[in-house]
């Protein structure tokens, strides 16, 4: 992206916004995103394969450890539930770092029309109970300032992959969080394998969710590229980096 148009109007007296380009945080956003389907999709193999084995078992009652060769398949299992958690944590400061771009460029588009302070574009994915909409609702504000205006902008969709990706987001962390409880608590057959079917349905909602925010990083990094290069400044500065 480059252009001249770097600073809105006073956009707050916190911080000046600067313009720069999302164009290389979006990629590595996305390419992360594509990982983390991987290893939803390895996580799905290995939980398949411990499921298999615990149906096999007699009687869903017995002790879980009485079922022969699963320490080694729960080990397996485990591990790739330890390397999906570490590449989660990594797609996620890389998310961040990308919004933040976006919230800040969003700033310099449309000054003064965010309803949320830029510090929780960050925060809110971590504090409690706010985090169940603020993320959505800082996003929703980015896309209407993002949006390019003219003969030049692309053809988009409108809100409504926000509110799915996010409603896929919801979903798969209850999920995740009641089926991890259940798997960590199990000490019968039955009960492992509630857990590991709960497991299960999160790796594919969150497959979907991944889908859905790939979509998401790709439409929004489109839209400011194309506004900073072609849609109206308020005044020339620095050139985008």
């Amino acid at each position: 992206m480059n252009t001249n148009a770097t600073h809105a109007a006073a956009p707050s007296p916190a911080y000046l916004a600067v313009l720069r380009s999302p164009v290389g945080l979006g990629l590595a956003t996305s390419l992360l995103l594509v990982a983390v389907i991987v290893t939803d999709v390895l996580s799905l193999a290995s939980g398949g394969y411990l499921y298999g084995l615990l149906r096999g078992a007699a009687d869903a009652r017995a002790a879980l450890l009485s079922v022969p060769g699963i320490e080694d398949r729960q080990l397996v299992y485990n591990l790739f539930g330890l390397l999906r958690s570490l590449l989660y944590l990594t797609t996620g400061i890389v998310y961040v770092c990308w919004l933040y771009r976006l919230r800040d460029n969003a700033e310099v588009f449309a000054p003064g029309t965010h309803r949320r302070h830029r510090s929780w574009t960050g925060w809110g994915w971590l504090v409690p109970v706010v985090n169940l909409w603020f993320p959505r609702r800082i996003t929703l504000d980015i896309w209407n300032a993002s949006r390019p205006e003219g003969p030049y902008a692309p053809d988009r969709p409108g809100r409504g992959p926000i509110n799915l990706w996010w409603g896929f987001w919801l979903a798969q962390g209850f999920v995740a969080l009641v089926g991890g409880a259940v798997y960590d608590m199990a000490e019968s057959i039955g009960t492992a394998n509630v857990g590991i079917g709960l497991l299960t349905l999160a790796d594919l909602l969150d497959i979907a969710c991944a889908v859905l925010a790939i979509r998401l990083v790709r439409n929004l990094t489109h839209m400011q590229h194309v506004k900073a290069m072609h849609g109206p400044v308020i005044r020339s500065g620095e050139p985008v980096g």
